[in-house]
């Protein structure tokens, strides 16, 4: 199956995402997904599946590389993934470090 740029193979997100969560929590936090409102990322997502928000996942591929992968969300809070429909779980995301702001906006 080919998959549309950024998707990844279901089987990935879920590994990926067992491995963040399956992760000892070091500093106390145990975050482990986020619910992020659709009008938020609205252009650089899919425009015209229906979805009412997205959620992202934290995970953690087999190289030990962070991830935020994300996937719509319907009415009812609940995740839409369904890839015989085209309802992916997309990985646009680049951790910081390896790609960090120079501007230390929150030390002003």
């Amino acid at each position: 199956m080919e998959l549309p740029k950024h998707a990844v193979l279901l089987e990935d997100a879920k590994k990926w995402i067992s491995n963040w969560q399956n992760t000892k929590i070091i500093d106390g936090t145990s975050i482990r997904a986020h619910l992020i409102p659709a009008k938020d990322i609205y252009d650089i997502f899919i425009k015209d599946k229906g979805f009412e928000r997205y959620r992202g996942y934290n995970a953690i591929t087999d190289e030990g590389e962070f991830k935020f992968l994300m996937v719509g969300v319907d009415a009812y809070d609940n995740d839409i993934v369904d890839y015989d429909k085209g309802d992916y779980v997309y990985d646009m995301t680049t951790p910081c470090p390896s790609v960090c702001s120079t501007a230390k906006w929150w030390n002003l």
